[in-house]
């Protein structure tokens, strides 16, 4: 039987696996398949295990995901594996397979394979553009993502940029757990799941790599890595430095995207029994698109196709994009057009920072204490539908612009959304015979500036073209200074938890693990013109909730393990539910009514599952039930609202999941996974949007005597574009879709490494996304599978 307080000794003696995760070998580690067969013994260059300080995946971590431990080495060369001692379904993606994945992917491409996960936005290519995963049925939003245990997101809602924070070069390896996690897990919509990433593991020997690549569309991958190794002269301190630059034309028209990438990470001992980590990385990118258009426009151009006719691509009129540039539309090269290329540019800088220290304090108890900081500064330059207002001359109507006179001027906006977050987590641990104990606690608080104005684009001078605000009256003059303004305002939160958790572990091999946690989540939101109202706004709104967890693992023997959760959680409410709209008296009066009927999502979760890691065949297997109520979600109904949200009330996700490696000669790997997720609206009686009921992937890897060759292909099964209002047909439906991979790599001695890879290996063009307009048929949009692209590779090893 394998005990938790054996975990570190047993991951100290392997080194095999992707560097950034601990896996344990078995007992049996002398038979031919067991990972220690071929395993050379933890040596000075070992890059991280969970008795390793410092390191992501350290013993000390928060998450349930931080120690991968396999039973077999089946399991451990796996691209995605389960660790034995898990307490929810989970799919950990390797450093080995991040490495060989192409280069640009975005950290959402990366965990594409992993069950129940679908993939949409990446219509531009692989980390071109930013991409958003959906985990059973759960958008993003409604899972976390974490960067070594630390939350980040949005500050305006819980949401994610897939390109603006942790390109691949600064991930180690990602786990990705469809369920709450202990008490322990932090973040705000903690229900829907979690992905966490590992930073770059430092090494204990000096080395350096440089890295070339390109590719289609013009694209150029530089990148660079530099690894000092134990620093005798400053107590064996290990440092990390790296860097990426990135260009590329994009696979749309006129949409080129541009980045850079530097990253740095410390580690220094501190006596015998404290470590202190130092991590820093900031992020510069921008790229060209339509902040106003969501995809390409297809439609009839003007009549709505008949209820019940599925909209393709093969049924748009001449006049939009599709019919006029094709299925690879971006932007255009016209300046009196809206989507000329050059009106359309998002700039985006980021940051992210921690301080860490890890202290040992004797007779069981140690200490974690985190202090971060991250910001976000994006700055859009977009055009926009309407006349440009060159003056302003005194009062209009409600319902019209300001009365003023007009030009044939392009019509856009600069939009402006900057947040710096800071935030401490502390822990304390304290482990005895009978299991551990951590008790702690996470305080963050976030301050935002956002903003959007009108500007003539043609002139670059303000544009007066906002309406306005209803409780202004018809007839009254508005502040000139205002005239411009679509939304200035200023929002902040504080935000703290308390959790506490028992590790039990009362016989061998069994844990259980009740915990608590308790959230206080205060947000506050002021500014001259709010958003959609236009109407000065000074209000707070403070959200409490104790979420009680309970999980247990039960290892059978050192090779199959079984286990259960049960978990409540809480959605913290968006900013945007302090607006209200502008519009007509009878928009304002549906969107009040609206708002009264939001309350915060709440859920409850079960989930139950089994690992298994033979000799020769790794399989894990799971079944969950969450009920959320008091869903919100847009409401996309005809004649609705602009932007309103909308309780779509209870809504039942259940579903089953497994994943499959095998290893039948030496060298050779094959896996496999599937889901089933079923997440039904009860009101409407259907399937939710953007929830494919179906999801699976399959893949090979042969790796031999330097060379490595792998394919992979990922099918994810019908969805719906919309929500379902409750009757009529489901037209905006979206037909299953697969895609496929081919990477090859070859070490042409011990220094130089080549290889390319081939995305969207059968060059399909399905379409991943639709956003409805107005009319059915007539202004919808769509994203498709961007084109087939290949990507070359030369490393240099020191």
């Amino acid at each position: 039987m394998i005990r938790k307080p054996a975990l570190s000794a047993l991951l100290a003696a392997t080194s095999l696996v992707a560097p950034a995760m601990a896996f344990a070998a078995t007992p049996d580690s002398a038979t031919p398949d067991a990972p220690a067969a071929s395993a050379p013994a933890a040596s000075s260059d070992q890059s991280s295990t969970a008795n390793i300080a410092g390191q992501a995946n350290d013993r000390q971590s928060l998450t349930s995901s931080d120690i991968i431990v396999t039973g077999s080495r089946t399991a451990e060369t796996s691209p995605i594996t389960a660790s034995l001692t898990t307490t929810q379904p989970q799919s950990a993606v390797s450093r080995e397979f991040i490495d060989n994945a192409a280069a640009s992917s975005d950290f959402n491409e990366l965990i594409a394979l992993t069950p129940s996960v679908s993939l949409s936005g990446n219509n531009n290519g692989a980390g071109f553009s930013e991409t958003k995963v959906t985990i059973r049925g759960f958008q993003d939003g409604e899972y976390n993502v974490t960067y070594d245990s630390i939350p980040f997101a949005d500050t305006n809602n819980p949401t994610h940029h897939s390109t603006a924070f942790f390109p691949s070069n600064t991930i180690e390896t990602i786990v990705v757990d469809r369920g709450p996690g202990n008490a322990s897990q932090l973040g705000q919509a903690t229900y829907g799941g979690n992905v966490n990433m590992y930073s770059r593991a430092v090494k204990d020997t000096l080395g350096a790599q440089g890295e070339l690549l390109g590719g289609n569309w013009g694209t150029f991958i530089g990148r660079g890595e530099i690894q000092t190794g134990k620093i005798d002269a400053l107590g064996g301190a290990k440092l990390m430095l790296g860097g990426q630059f990135l260009r590329s034309d994009g696979a749309l028209t006129y949409s080129p995207v541009n980045s850079k990438n530097v990253f740095g990470k410390l580690v220094v001992p501190i006596g015998t029994a404290n470590t202190l980590t130092v991590l820093s990385t900031w992020n510069r990118n921008f790229y060209y698109q339509s902040d106003v258009l969501k995809g390409a426009t297809c439609g009839t151009g003007g009549t709505a196709l008949a209820a019940g006719t599925q909209l393709s691509a093969d049924n748009c009129t001449a006049a939009s994009n599709i019919g006029q540039y094709g299925r690879n539309y971006g932007l255009s090269n016209n300046p009196s057009q809206m989507d000329y290329w050059k009106y359309n540019r998002t700039d985006k800088t980021t940051d992210f920072s921690y301080i860490r220290l890890q202290s040992k304090l004797g007779s069981g108890f140690s200490m974690d204490n985190r202090a971060y900081m991250y910001g976000y500064t994006n700055n859009t330059l977009s055009a926009n539908n309407g006349t440009v207002v060159t003056g302003f001359t005194g009062s209009g109507t409600t319902a019209s612009p300001y009365k003023a006179v007009t030009s044939a001027d392009m019509l856009g906006y600069n939009k402006l959304n900057k947040y710096r977050v800071f935030g401490y987590i502390g822990q304390v641990d304290y482990e005895f015979r009978l299991g551990k104990v951590r008790v702690g606690a996470w305080y963050e608080y976030a301050d935002t500036d956002r903003h959007n104005m009108d500007l003539d684009l043609t002139t670059g001078q303000p544009s007066y073209n906002q309406k306005f605000a209803s409780v202004t009256g018809v007839g009254t003059s508005p502040d000139v200074s205002l005239a411009n303004i679509s939304y200035l305002q200023s929002s902040k939160w504080h935000q703290y938890q308390f959790f506490g958790e028992f590790e039990f572990r009362p016989v061998e091999g069994l844990t259980i693990t009740p915990g608590v946690k308790y959230v206080h989540f205060n947000r506050s939101i002021s500014g001259p013109v709010n958003q959609k109202s236009r109407t000065p706004i000074d209000t707070e709104a403070t959200w409490t909730k104790t979420l009680p967890f309970a999980t247990i693992n039960w290892q059978v023997n050192p090779r199959w393990s079984f286990y259960g959760q049960y978990a409540q959680g809480m959605y913290v409410p968006d900013l945007s539910s302090f607006y209200t709209t502008t519009g007509t008296a009878n928009d304002q009066a549906v969107q009040q009514q609206n708002l009264a009927a939001l309350k915060p999502e709440t859920t409850t979760n079960y989930q139950i599952g089994t690992v298994w890691h033979g000799k020769a065949v790794s399989v894990d297997v799971d079944g969950y039930v969450i009920n959320v109520a008091n869903k919100i979600a847009k409401d996309t109904s005809t004649g609705a609202v602009s932007n309103s949200l909308i309780n779509i009330g209870t809504v039942h996700y259940r579903g089953v999941e497994g994943q499959v490696s095998a290893m039948p000669v030496s060298g050779l790997t094959l896996f496999a996974n599937a889901s089933y997720n079923y997440a039904q609206n009860m009101q409407a009686g259907a399937q939710i949007a953007q929830a494919p009921f179906t999801t699976a992937a399959a893949g090979v890897i042969w790796h031999q005597k330097g060379l490595r060759v792998s394919f992979n292909q990922k099918y994810t099964g019908p969805q719906y574009g919309t929500e379902y209002a409750g009757s009529g047909p489901r037209s905006y439906r979206l037909k299953p879709y697969s895609n496929g991979e081919f990477a090859i790599g070859y070490d042409i001695n011990s220094r130089v490494r080549v290889g390319g890879t081939v995305s969207n290996v059968f060059n399909s063009r399905a379409i991943t996304q639709i956003s409805n307009g107005k009319t059915y048929g007539v202004d919808d949009q769509f994203q498709f599978l961007p084109p087939r692209s290949a990507m070359f590779d030369l490393r240099v090893r020191y």
